[in-house]
């Protein structure tokens, strides 16, 4: 099978596309905790507002996303960085505009409590990972539900089949509307509740399995997160982040989980167990002059294993393959490991430990040998158990094969390639020609 290339050719393209999948991809580990620099600061060096035909993104929202940018970054940002944001940010608001409400009913219903923890994640780059404790203090004593009454109000009712067991029936909805998880008093401000049904419809499954079952302490734990999330947002409207920026950053945030979920509709965001309809569809309509194109350009990435020269090196347990192992980084020649130290009776030969020469057709190949096969030339395998002892693998020699397009395999992932980059220039250009009409201000 050819080796995969689930993102070739469409790689560069799709970084410029998804301008800034910032919360998409594990942040880079910090050398230090964040500090806590004044929100105040932001704001006040926050330059213009955004303008977008006639909706305003406000330049308090932007400076507190591109901090966290900086931060998540974790290098001098470039020097076009400002225009860059502000461009994705124009961009993403325009293509939200146009496809948010043709996402599927079950990403937009997740959308809401997407945006508010990445928020929370954004912020925390900026004021630090404690910036919203302390809000327990100002929860208020009520009644906690106990496992039966939880039980009773979301699980499904006895005697109804239905496909979905998560959806609440309108009765149900209304008590748990009415029921309160969990409510708090901050100084100056109006009694705030979360209710059990507000709770309930940010789960996922596995949250809403948890809440049906009558998990209360999990309730306690969810319903706990509304209060942090108010406090956070008290906090920052307490040092001049007032709700304007916070709900201009919570509407940055939606746009650019909107414009990752477009893509990934498309086809054009990586994932390894999501096939997309848009992508097949392009696919199937690949011309064979495109095909071939890119296959030429793009040859390396089509060779597969055709055969390995090889030997090995068995080892009675754990501890003795891996002192081993350690006297051939040391620098100890493999054959003369081989004569010192292997128990398998082929130590004898020349050159000790052989294998031979390992085809990759051979269907009677056994694991040792497959093993040899996704090794690169020139190198020595760790220790691997293999049946009762552990083996250490040499490959002295590779040789590999081209696959052909008309391998299916190796046309399918081309035709793929050659889709992707499709859509993807197709989508740049809408975008360039969406942002081309728009009327802009504060570029």
């Amino acid at each position: 099978m050819a080796r995969t290339a689930c993102n070739a050719g469409g790689g560069r393209s799709l970084r410029r596309l998804a301008w800034a999948a910032w919360l998409g991809i594990a942040a880079p580990v910090l050398a230090a905790p964040a500090p806590e620099p004044p929100a105040l600061r932001a704001v006040a060096e926050a330059g213009r507002d955004l303008q977008v035909d006639d909706e305003r993104l406000p330049a308090a929202s932007i400076a507190l996303l591109r901090q966290a940018l900086d931060r998540l970054r974790g290098a001098q940002a470039p020097a076009d960085a400002e225009r860059s944001l502000r461009r994705g940010l124009v961009q993403n608001r325009l293509l939200a505009r146009e496809v948010e409400t043709g996402l599927p009913e079950g990403v937009r219903h997740d959308l809401d409590a997407r945006t508010e923890d990445e928020v929370e994640r954004l912020l925390r780059q900026v004021y630090g990972p404690r910036v919203d404790e302390g809000g327990e203090a100002f929860r208020l004593p009520g009644d906690r539900l106990d496992q039966a009454a939880l039980r009773a109000l979301l699980a499904s009712p006895a005697g109804i089949l239905r496909l979905d067991s998560q959806r609440l029936e309108p009765d149900q909805r209304q008590r748990a509307a009415a029921v309160e998880a969990l409510a708090w008093h901050f100084p100056g401000r109006p009694r705030q509740a979360v209710d059990l049904l507000t709770v309930y419809e940010r789960e996922d499954v596995q949250g809403r399995a948890e809440l049906q079952q009558g998990n209360v302490d999990y309730l306690d734990t969810r319903a706990l997160a509304f209060l942090r999330r108010a406090w956070l947002q008290e906090r920052l409207a307490r040092e001049g982040v007032g709700d304007a920026a916070q709900a201009g950053l919570r509407r940055l945030v939606r746009d650019k989980l909107v414009r990752l979920e477009y893509l990934r509709q498309l086809g054009l965001a990586e994932e390894m167990h999501h096939r997309s309809e848009a992508l097949d569809a392009a696919a199937r309509q690949v011309s064979e002059a495109d095909a071939r194109a890119y296959y030429q350009r793009h040859a390396g990435r089509y060779r597969n294993v055709a055969r390995v020269e090889a030997a090995h090196l068995r080892l009675a347990d754990q501890a003795s393959a891996d002192r081993v192992y350690a006297e051939l980084q040391a620098g100890l020649a493999f054959d003369e490991a081989v004569r010192r130290h292997s128990l398998a009776d082929d130590r004898q030969l020349e050159p000790p430990g052989d294998l031979g020469t390992v085809q990759a057709l051979d269907p009677g190949l056994d694991l040792l040998r497959k093993a040899a096969l996704i090794q690169r030339a020139g190198s020595v395998s760790q220790p691997m158990r293999i049946g009762d002892a552990f083996e250490i693998v040499q490959v002295r020699r590779r040789e590999d094969r081209q696959l052909p397009l008309e391998d299916p395999s190796v046309r399918d992932e081309v035709n793929r390639a050659v889709a992707r980059e499709q859509l993807a220039a197709q989508l740049q250009a809408r975008l360039d020609g969406r942002l081309a009409q728009a009327r802009v201000d504060g570029l």
